[in-house]
Protein backbone atom coordinates (compact mmCIF):
# COMPACT_ATOMS: atom_id res chain seq x y z
CA UNK A 1 0.00 0.00 0.00
CA UNK A 2 1.37 3.39 -0.98
CA UNK A 3 1.22 6.43 1.31
CA UNK A 4 1.46 10.09 0.29
CA UNK A 5 1.47 12.95 2.82
CA UNK A 6 1.22 16.69 2.28
CA UNK A 7 0.20 19.70 4.35
CA UNK A 8 -1.46 23.06 3.78
CA UNK A 9 -1.81 26.19 5.96
CA UNK A 10 -5.03 28.19 6.38
CA UNK A 11 -5.95 31.50 8.01
CA UNK A 12 -9.18 30.98 9.94
CA UNK A 13 -11.73 33.34 11.48
CA UNK A 14 -12.76 33.07 15.14
CA UNK A 15 -16.08 31.75 16.48
CA UNK A 16 -16.90 29.07 13.92
CA UNK A 17 -15.33 30.56 10.82
CA UNK A 18 -15.41 27.94 8.05
CA UNK A 19 -13.33 27.23 4.97
CA UNK A 20 -14.37 24.84 2.19
CA UNK A 21 -11.32 22.58 1.80
CA UNK A 22 -12.88 20.03 -0.58
CA UNK A 23 -10.65 21.07 -3.48
CA UNK A 24 -7.53 20.72 -1.30
CA UNK A 25 -8.50 17.14 -0.40
CA UNK A 26 -9.09 16.36 -4.09
CA UNK A 27 -5.75 17.96 -5.05
CA UNK A 28 -3.92 15.82 -2.48
CA UNK A 29 -5.50 12.70 -3.99
CA UNK A 30 -4.47 13.84 -7.48
CA UNK A 31 -0.90 14.61 -6.36
CA UNK A 32 -0.62 11.15 -4.80
CA UNK A 33 -1.09 9.45 -8.20
CA UNK A 34 -3.19 6.79 -6.45
CA UNK A 35 -6.45 5.64 -7.99
CA UNK A 36 -8.29 4.10 -5.04
CA UNK A 37 -8.02 4.26 -1.27
CA UNK A 38 -8.70 6.73 1.51
CA UNK A 39 -7.58 10.23 2.36
CA UNK A 40 -7.37 11.38 5.95
CA UNK A 41 -7.31 15.07 6.78
CA UNK A 42 -6.12 16.02 10.26
CA UNK A 43 -6.05 19.55 11.65
CA UNK A 44 -3.25 20.11 14.13
CA UNK A 45 -5.10 22.79 16.11
CA UNK A 46 -6.54 21.86 19.50
CA UNK A 47 -9.74 23.80 18.88
CA UNK A 48 -10.25 23.37 15.15
CA UNK A 49 -12.25 20.66 13.42
CA UNK A 50 -12.99 19.01 10.10
CA UNK A 51 -16.46 17.96 9.02
CA UNK A 52 -18.74 17.62 6.02
CA UNK A 53 -21.68 19.88 5.38
CA UNK A 54 -23.51 21.62 2.59
CA UNK A 55 -21.35 24.74 2.29
CA UNK A 56 -24.16 27.27 1.98
CA UNK A 57 -24.58 30.62 3.80
CA UNK A 58 -27.26 29.54 6.28
CA UNK A 59 -25.20 26.66 7.65
CA UNK A 60 -21.82 28.39 7.34
CA UNK A 61 -22.75 31.77 8.84
CA UNK A 62 -25.40 30.78 11.37
CA UNK A 63 -26.91 27.32 11.80
CA UNK A 64 -23.90 25.20 12.83
CA UNK A 65 -22.66 27.85 15.28
CA UNK A 66 -26.15 28.24 16.76
CA UNK A 67 -26.50 24.49 17.20
CA UNK A 68 -23.10 24.11 18.88
CA UNK A 69 -23.73 27.18 21.05
CA UNK A 70 -26.68 25.25 22.50
CA UNK A 71 -24.24 22.66 23.89
CA UNK A 72 -21.36 25.00 24.61
CA UNK A 73 -22.19 28.73 24.64
CA UNK A 74 -19.40 31.31 24.71
CA UNK A 75 -21.37 34.31 26.01
CA UNK A 76 -24.31 34.61 28.38
CA UNK A 77 -27.43 36.71 27.69
CA UNK A 78 -25.61 39.83 28.97
CA UNK A 79 -22.62 39.35 26.67
CA UNK A 80 -20.27 38.04 29.37
CA UNK A 81 -17.94 35.10 28.78
CA UNK A 82 -19.41 32.00 30.42
CA UNK A 83 -16.94 30.49 32.90
CA UNK A 84 -15.59 27.02 32.17
CA UNK A 85 -13.15 25.21 34.45
CA UNK A 86 -10.73 25.13 31.54
CA UNK A 87 -10.36 28.91 32.01
CA UNK A 88 -9.08 28.34 35.56
CA UNK A 89 -6.32 26.09 34.25
CA UNK A 90 -5.04 28.27 31.40
CA UNK A 91 -6.45 31.73 32.28
CA UNK A 92 -8.05 32.04 28.86
CA UNK A 93 -11.58 32.23 27.49
CA UNK A 94 -11.91 29.30 25.10
CA UNK A 95 -13.41 26.48 27.16
CA UNK A 96 -16.46 26.48 24.91
CA UNK A 97 -14.15 26.19 21.89
CA UNK A 98 -12.66 22.95 23.17
CA UNK A 99 -16.10 21.43 23.65
CA UNK A 100 -17.24 22.47 20.16
CA UNK A 101 -14.15 20.98 18.50
CA UNK A 102 -14.54 17.76 20.52
CA UNK A 103 -18.17 17.45 19.38
CA UNK A 104 -16.95 17.73 15.79
CA UNK A 105 -13.53 16.08 15.21
CA UNK A 106 -9.96 17.06 14.31
CA UNK A 107 -9.94 14.55 11.44
CA UNK A 108 -12.02 13.12 8.64
CA UNK A 109 -11.50 10.09 6.38
CA UNK A 110 -12.94 9.95 2.87
CA UNK A 111 -12.68 7.10 0.37
CA UNK A 112 -11.77 7.81 -3.24
CA UNK A 113 -12.28 5.74 -6.37
CA UNK A 114 -10.71 6.33 -9.79
CA UNK A 115 -8.88 9.32 -8.28
CA UNK A 116 -12.12 11.06 -7.21
CA UNK A 117 -13.48 11.69 -3.74
CA UNK A 118 -16.72 9.77 -3.09
CA UNK A 119 -18.68 12.78 -1.83
CA UNK A 120 -22.36 13.41 -2.38
CA UNK A 121 -23.50 16.38 -4.48
CA UNK A 122 -24.07 18.68 -1.48
CA UNK A 123 -21.22 17.40 0.67
CA UNK A 124 -18.24 19.71 1.18
CA UNK A 125 -15.23 19.04 3.37
CA UNK A 126 -15.00 21.94 5.80
CA UNK A 127 -12.38 23.31 8.20
CA UNK A 128 -14.10 24.86 11.24
CA UNK A 129 -12.36 27.29 13.58
CA UNK A 130 -13.85 26.83 17.05
CA UNK A 131 -11.44 29.16 18.90
CA UNK A 132 -12.29 32.65 20.17
CA UNK A 133 -9.53 34.22 18.04
CA UNK A 134 -8.48 34.10 14.40
CA UNK A 135 -5.81 31.46 13.93
CA UNK A 136 -3.35 29.94 11.50
CA UNK A 137 -4.15 26.24 11.07
CA UNK A 138 -2.56 23.37 9.21
CA UNK A 139 -4.25 20.36 7.72
CA UNK A 140 -2.12 17.28 7.19
CA UNK A 141 -3.46 15.21 4.27
CA UNK A 142 -2.48 11.55 4.17
CA UNK A 143 -3.50 9.50 1.17
CA UNK A 144 -3.30 5.70 1.33
CA UNK A 145 -4.18 3.27 -1.40
CA UNK A 146 -3.15 1.85 -4.70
Amino acid sequence: MAVYTTQKTYHTKAHMGMIDVTEDFQNAVKESNLSAGTITGFTTGGVAALTTLEFEPGLVHHDLKAALDTFSPYLDERGRVIPYRHHDTWHDDNGSSHIKSALLSPFIVVPFVNGKLTLGPWQNLTLVECDTRDRVRDIVFQVMGE
